[in-house]
């Protein structure tokens, strides 16, 4: 899944998520952290509920999966045998833990791999502390290759106190998985098989709804702009964790809102901006005058602007960060059409984010049917397959191609940190997802009776012991 704010499974996120191939990801990700936990059948069924959609995330899936259908012996009939071979398994392997492997050939260094990779351990259960997660794991396969299963589980342990950020690492060692798919870490974890069974079926329900039935349309669409802009409000004001915004937690503020917008005040950034402006946006300013930082779940968003401060941004700037970067407006990953968007000279920027945190830009009429132009123009010369992707993007987006056509104005969302590109039919269908981002409760520092954490952003697992 993209790193919008969300937590690793998300029903509501995975339901409204228009992208299906972010989707897919995301259910690849899962089924890695299943993997790892020894559950190998059900991660293999989730890979397979959405591997028409895998096959364009290629690139983003992890070795790890490879490594466990060969520890398990037992591969999925979409997996050729050709990428089933030694050779095949050979090259995914990870260089860095090869090389540490190849340079710590006895006990002696695996001891001084190891005391690279423990620094200083002293609150590493929730905090990074200075623990290296690709140390851990080269360590854990050196171990493995020397013999040595004991100092291997007692490594073991250390990654399974730090699952939630070594998990990956650990997953590229090809060795490790002779103890993984025995279910070594969720035994470390203290998982509860019952827990995990129950979990699985919810997850693979939730990701077959998806995939069968699309999006969710739009849960919040029939509420008033007014009723969203209170939603807002509580949402933010009920949820947020205020040491997680820049807000001062001894002295939280008790709204977001701001006073209205006069007529005059919307008639001014009109002049100002030389350009009219949709009526769902004028109506939100009418009701609040921009929106102070409001609460995503995990941290403080930027705010929303208000008429005086709304800003004509020259974005290409942005637009050449992404574009080199490989993101795609469309969300389709290793699209093989070249699709020349229009470059994005002049919109408006209508929150206080900047290149640290989150562009929100309104994208004008006049914008609007230069990449619609664009878009159909690449589609009536690519094949059927790739205009099978678009479809399936606009219909997800969108909802059909005539709703599409008939946009005038977009707003784009841009975080350059997180890679993260998103493009709402309207201001209105942005605000129903920032009612949705607030609703998120913050869990994160809930702890069992043995004080470890029970939710984190990485990993399920925390939650089924």
């Amino acid at each position: 899944m993209s790193l919008k704010a969300s937590r690793k499974f998300s029903p509501q996120h995975i339901l409204t998520e228009k992208s299906t191939w972010d989707v897919a990801r995301n259910a690849s990700e899962i089924a890695l952290e299943f993997a790892l936990l020894g559950y190998i059948s059900i991660a293999t069924s989730l890979f397979s509920t959405t591997v028409e959609f895998n096959n364009a995330c290629k690139g983003a899936w992890s070795p790890g999966l490879y490594f466990a259908w060969e520890a398990a012996d037992s591969w999925p009939t979409y997996i050729p045998p050709e990428d089933r071979t030694p050779e095949a398994l050979t090259k995914l392997e990870n260089e860095r833990i090869l090389w540490k492997r190849d340079t710590h050939m006895d006990e002696a260094g695996l001891d001084r791999l190891l005391s690279v990779a423990q620094g200083d351990a002293s609150g590493a259960l929730w905090g990074r502390s200075s623990l290296r997660p690709d140390d851990f794991a080269a360590a854990l396969d050196l171990a493995l290759f020397l013999g040595k299963e004991d100092r291997a589980r007692e490594i073991l342990k250390t990654i399974a106190k730090n699952f939630h950020w070594m998990f990956k690492d650990v997953s590229k060692s090809r060795r490790a998985w002779k103890l993984l798919k025995d279910k070594a870490l969720a035994q470390e974890l203290g998982l509860k098989d019952e827990k995990v069974l129950a979990f699985a079926e919810e997850v693979r329900r939730v990701f077959q709804q998806r995939i069968d039935d699309g999006p969710i349309r739009r849960p919040y669409e029939h509420k008033t702009i007014a009723e969203l802009v209170k939603l807002c409000d509580e949402n933010t004001i009920k949820n947020a964790c205020w040491e997680e915004t820049d807000y001062d937690p001894d002295n939280p503020p008790n709204t977001i809102l701001r006073d209205p917008a006069a007529p005059e005040a919307i008639a001014a950034l009109e002049k100002r901006i030389n350009h009219g402006l949709p009526e769902d946006y004028k109506e939100f300013l009418s009701i609040s005058n921009g929106l102070g930082s409001w609460w995503n779940g995990f941290f403080g968003e930027p705010e929303i602007s208000s008429t005086d401060t709304v800003q004509i941004m020259d974005a290409t700037e942005e637009q050449n960060k992404w574009t080199e970067l490989g993101v795609e407006l469309l969300r389709i990953p290793n699209l093989p059409i070249c699709m020349n968007w229009p470059a994005f000279e002049s919109v408006f920027k209508i929150n206080n984010g900047d290149s640290d945190s989150e562009y929100v830009w309104l994208i004008g009429p006049e914008l609007v049917r230069k990449a619609r132009q664009s878009l159909w123009e690449a589609y009536e010369k690519a094949d059927e397959a790739v205009k099978g992707q678009i479809d399936e993007a606009i219909q997800s987006t969108y909802g059909s191609k005539a709703a599409s056509d008939e946009l005038e104005w977009l707003v784009t969302t841009w975080s350059s940190r997180g890679l993260e590109l998103y493009t709402y039919a309207s201001f209105r269908e942005y605000l129903e997802y920032v009612v949705g981002e607030t609703a998120k409760e913050d869990i994160m520092g809930e702890e069992d009776e043995e004080g470890r954490p029970l939710h984190s952003h990485y990993v399920f697992a925390y939650s089924l012991r």
